[in-house]
């Protein structure tokens, strides 16, 4: 057997049992184990440490110096009130007959409208600090809120503009319409996992709380009003209009123009500074440098792990060992298999792998008469799902730090419900006949 192939399994395997045994600190695991496997093939320390420079700078690039300015600016934006007063506006309506349910149908439906302009990040900028305080009001778990955006996203994945379909289609070599129509229709067996995920939520928060609907919790209320006259003094209701308008030129920015997230977001944080904390914004900036060094950390983890496994050749090597000792009497059936452990797969294991298989997959589709996109147009769909259940994709360290919630745990709980959604999923596009057998 190859020396890289089974290096690259032992190392998943220890990252793997270092995640359950949880005597380190996962980002520890990910640091050393890597480099250590690296070292094993017989790559000098020097190369190394330039690839890992490149993927840290890489990682930075599109998600470190935005998390930054994010957590800055959002941090000092709840401080404000101005998400709760929203949040307010948003129950009002409602009145007692707001639940959970009517509450995880919006987030679904924002969810689909913000995925639109196929931008992962954003969309987790737009929604998750504003539904936070309702998710927390309602006590509902902030981790579903994560799950359905991210369902949502990969409904919506289908789009012609979407980066799934214009970097699919270059692998394949057909034109992005013609697999935009064919995901299309795998997009569409998702629903019947969106309505479990809404079913199982629904059920776990009426088994955790008593009830789908607003409670009124003495102790609860008292502690909560006791926290409010704490931060009172940070509040700043007299600006609510102004903090709203520059956040909404911001999301305008972000949707409409495109502009670089880590600059506006920048600008946020300084209008913040200068107009709303003056004087108070060293405990702020504190706590938002605390919550960032932490996922930094994990950020440097995840960078030196992935750097690793695509530049010592472990990606290629795992790819063509799937594809060269896929049992012969299941060939028939290996698009659908890969596709039913993903989920599981991927929370490990980075999903270029998946990809990397895509030719494989249509040469042995060809032999059964089986149409190539139809084939793969699933792995579009449920790849960009189960990318949502992973530390390895950038964009979930800034997903859980604006819900506040530990990526770790929110992983965890992620890969459960995605891989029945999954699964689900690839059972109706099979029933339908979307999906070749």
């Amino acid at each position: 057997m190859n020396t890289t192939l089974i290096v690259a399994i032992l190392m998943v395997l220890l990252i793997v049992l270092a995640n359950f045994q949880k005597r380190v600190p996962m980002y520890v695991a990910l640091m050393v184990l890597p480099i250590g496997a690296a070292l094993c093939l017989g790559y000098p320390l020097t190369e190394i440490s330039a690839s890992i420079l490149a993927k840290l700078n890489e990682t930075m690039a599109s998600a470190g110096f935005l998390l930054l300015f994010a957590l800055i600016y959002f941090n000092m934006m709840i401080e404000t009130g101005a998400f709760e007063t929203i949040v307010g506006a948003l129950v009002k309506p409602f009145g007692s007959r707001m639940n959970v349910i009517i509450l995880m149908v919006l987030t679904t439906a924002l969810g689909l409208l913000c995925a639109l302009a196929q931008q992962i990040s954003v969309t987790y900028l737009v929604l998750f600090p504003v539904l936070l305080p309702l998710y927390k009001k309602l006590k509902l778990k902030p981790e579903y809120c994560f799950i359905l955006v991210q369902t949502a996203l990969a409904v919506m994945m289908w789009l012609p503009w979407s980066p799934g379909v214009l970097n699919v289609s270059v692998v394949l070599g057909c034109e992005p319409a013609e697999l935009s129509a064919a995901a299309s229709k795998a997009a569409i067996c998702m629903a019947p996992g969106i309505l479990f995920q809404w079913i199982y939520m629904a059920w776990r928060h009426k088994k955790e709380h008593g009830s789908l609907f607003l409670t009124v919790d003495g102790e609860a209320e008292a502690e909560a009003a006791e926290a409010q006259e704490a931060s009172k003094k940070l509040t700043r209701p007299k600006l609510f209009w102004l903090n709203l308008l520059v956040f909404l030129l911001l999301m305008v920015g972000l949707l409409a123009f495109k502009l670089p997230a880590y600059l506006l977001f920048m600008i946020g944080s300084v209008y913040m500074i200068l107009v709303n904390y003056p004087k108070d914004f060293g405990p702020l900036v504190e706590k938002a440098g605390k919550q960032y060094m932490s996922l930094f950390l994990f950020m440097v983890g995840i960078s030196i792990y992935l750097a690793v496994f695509t530049d010592t050749g472990m990606v290629t090597v795992l790819g063509e060992a799937i594809g060269n000792h896929f049992p012969s009497f299941l060939a028939r059936y290996m698009h659908v298999i890969l596709l039913a452990v993903c989920v599981v797969c991927i929370r490990y294991v980075p999903n270029r792998v998946f990809t990397m298989l895509y030719p494989v997959l249509v040469t042995i589709g060809a032999q059964f008469g089986f149409s190539g996109l139809a084939m793969i147009a699933p792995f579009i769909i449920n790849l960009t799902l189960a990318t949502g259940s992973t530390p390895l994709n950038a964009p979930n360290f800034l997903g859980c730090s604006l819900l506040e919630i530990d990526i770790n745990d929110y992983c965890g709980t992620a890969v459960k419900i995605q891989s029945v959604t999954n699964l689900i999923a690839i059972a109706a596009a099979v029933v339908l006949g979307i999906m070749p057998v």
